[in-house]
C-alpha cells in the first residue's frame, strides 16, 4: 500500500487539529469579551481536546509504535469522535440556541448557504472517508 491514503487522512487530520486553533483562539471566541467566561472555557477546553485528539491520531498513524491497519482503525476512531461531536452540535443548533459560526470569525465565510466550518469540516470528513477506503 502506497502512503497516499495515509497523506489524505493526515491532511483531513490538520484541519480539525491545526485550524481551530487560530480560527477559535482568538478575539472572536476565546478571547471575546461578549461572551460568558464559562463559554470562553468549553471554546478553549474543545479546541485543546480536540486538538489532542488529533495529535494522537497523528501518533498512532505515522509512528510506526502500532501495526499499520491498527494505528489507521485507531486515528480513524479519534476522527469519527472529534468530526462526530462538530456534526452532531451543528445540527442541533436550534435545541440549544447555537450557530455554527460566529459573526466576524474565521469561519464566517460562507460559499452559498454553507458556512467555513461546515466546508472545512465536511472537506476533512470526506477526506478520511476517501483516504480509509483507499487503505483496504
Amino acid at each position: 500500500m502506497t502512503n497516499f491514503p495515509m497523506i489524505l487522512i493526515t491532511i483531513a487530520i490538520l484541519q480539525f487539529t491545526v485550524i481551530p486553533l487560530f480560527a477559535d483562539l482568538n478575539r472572536t471566541h476565546a478571547a471575546n469579551p461578549h461572551w460568558p467566561g464559562h463559554a470562553r472555557f468549553h471554546v478553549v477546553t474543545q479546541v485543546l481536546t480536540t486538538s489532542a485528539m488529533g495529535a494522537l491520531a497523528l501518533f498512532f498513524l505515522w509512528s510506526g509504535r502500532v501495526e499499520r491497519e491498527l494505528g489507521i482503525c485507531i486515528a480513524m476512531m479519534l476522527n469519527v469522535a472529534a468530526l462526530g461531536g462538530f456534526f452532531i452540535s451543528a445540527v442541533s443548533t436550534r435545541f440549544y440556541g447555537g450557530t455554527v459560526a460566529a459573526p466576524g470569525g474565521l469561519a464566517a465565510t460562507r460559499i452559498g448557504k454553507l458556512d467555513g466550518n461546515v466546508i472545512n469540516f465536511g472537506l476533512s470528513a470526506i477526506l478520511l472517508i476517501v483516504g480509509r477506503l483507499l487503505s483496504l
